[in-house]
């Protein structure tokens, strides 16, 4: 009984576009943080 040689299943390319970098959030947690300050500093 024989097997066939086997072959390592190659992982799929990850699209870098589809996947959400960390830049992201941080201006997710800094944009609010900015207009929160803007708008609570004394005129």
């Amino acid at each position: 009984m024989s097997y066939p040689a086997y072959h390592h299943a190659k992982a799929p390319d990850r699209p870098t576009h589809s996947t959400t970098s960390p830049v992201i959030y941080v201006l997710l947690i800094t944009a609010p943080a900015v207009v929160a300050v803007a708008a609570l500093r004394p005129r």
